[in-house]
């Protein structure tokens, strides 16, 4: 299979598909436009920049939807399909749908919708895809990046990366649209206190939700696509990463851009998603704690 040589024009459609539909979509929601909910929304703006990349790689390269390698076409396919049934049946939302009701909030009967939703995303975004390589395409994890070799290769880098977020991340803090959406574990809150061991369960739950996103996004879909894309597949990861974001505070979203191509070239050149998933889970965790400590939620030991 030869790799198809990089299209600055895809790379720049693609980046601007991404962010102008992130945009009009934060737009629509403030005028209240549209009739389709946010999983309906991201999974059709998904769909048309999958048509938007390989339309423009089709018109610069030359390279035919229909000549894609069998690969290729199975990964992006099932990645729409994976990501269209966690984003309708397996969001925290759909807890109710599953179960009848939602439960109490306070303590870890309240963070139960959170655990349905990290249960959720490892089905759609691990199993799923380790099935379809394995069994579909004969791959096996280590092709998706599911390995600590070479992984520690210049790991400082996801350290500095870290170090250059934090200031962000505490200026954001202050914002009132920050606080409207963090911490994510609120629902665990019980007037103005938080139990340090509920706590402890729900971080070790996140890192295992920031671990299948990376598994999803920067190794099925990317390290999946790049045999063939090359460079071209950073973009392709990118779209459907930052439109999941649809929903966060703007500035979130469109830094999602930035931090999905970083996270994906650190991938690319380790061929493992593991350090990518520490940095995001540290930032994520940082996120929560200057949450709570804004809010002044005391903490029970």
């Amino acid at each position: 299979m030869s790799t198809v040589r990089f299209s600055p024009l895809t790379a720049a459609l693609t980046l601007c598909y991404t962010i102008g539909a992130s945009v009009l979509w934060y737009l629509a929601r403030r005028h209240h436009w549209g009739v389709l909910g946010r999983s309906e929304t991201v999974i059709a703006l998904v769909l048309g920049g999958v048509i938007v990349f390989f339309g423009a790689l089709w018109a610069t390269r030359g390279l035919a939807p229909w000549r894609l390698s069998r690969e290729t076409k199975v990964v992006v396919g099932t990645m729409v399909v994976f990501l269209g049934v966690f984003w309708l049946y397996g969001r925290r939302g759909s807890y109710a749908f599953w179960f009848g009701e939602n439960p109490p909030l306070g303590g870890l009967r309240g963070l139960l919708p959170y655990f349905f939703f990290v249960a959720a995303s490892v089905l759609c975004r691990v199993l799923l895809p380790l099935l379809t390589g394995r069994l579909v395409l004969g791959r096996t994890p280590r092709d998706y990046g599911y390995t600590l070799v070479g992984a520690f290769k210049k790991w400082w880098l996801y350290l500095l990366l870290v170090a250059l977020v934090l200031p962000f991340v505490v200026y954001a803090s202050s914002l009132p649209a920050f606080l409207r959406k963090y911490p994510w574990c609120r629902q665990a809150l019980v007037d103005g206190t938080l139990d340090a061991q509920v706590f402890a369960l729900y971080a070790t739950a996140a890192f295992i939700f920031y671990a299948s996103g990376e598994a999803f996004w920067r190794g099925y879909l990317l390290l999946g696509t790049a045999r063939e894309l090359g460079k071209n597949a950073l973009f392709l990861m990118v779209m459907p990463y930052v439109l999941g974001h649809l929903g966060k505070p703007l500035p979130e979203t469109l830094g999602a851009v930035l931090a999905g191509l970083v996270l994906g070239t650190l991938a690319l050149h380790h061929r493992s998603f593991w350090l990518g998933a520490v940095c995001h889970w540290l930032i994520a965790m940082s996120m929560d704690l200057l949450a709570l400590w804004r809010k002044g939620v005391i903490w029970l030991f």
